[in-house]
């Protein structure tokens, strides 16, 4: 199974890694290496997230040490696993997806 991200998770997580470096220099983990970690299970295991509350099509999977969440889909026809949406969990309100 392949992993695509969104030309809108792909900016989300590149903001989220630009602040993260800057604003967390001493952090163990970084922002890369935590979605490096996700896709790799995700491949492996497309359905361990757990259901997104407010669309059971799509499903959730934090990134390790971050606050970050991703929202994925799994196209099992495509035999692909769509990241649609990269969000902050401390944001409070939940995002849109597609």
């Amino acid at each position: 199974m392949k992993v695509e991200l969104s030309p809108t998770a792909q900016r989300q997580v590149a903001g989220f890694a630009a602040w993260w470096d800057a604003n967390r220099r001493d952090a163990r983990v970084r922002v890369e290496d935590a979605l490096e970690a996700a896709v790799s299970t995700l491949v492996e295991h497309p359905a361990a997230g757990p259901a997104y509350s407010r669309d059971p099509r799509y499903r959730t999977w934090r990134l390790r040490g971050t606050p970050y969440v991703l929202i994925y889909r799994v196209d099992a026809s495509a035999d692909t696993i769509w990241i649609v949406v990269a969000w902050s969990a401390g944001r409070g309100a939940n995002p849109i997806v597609p």
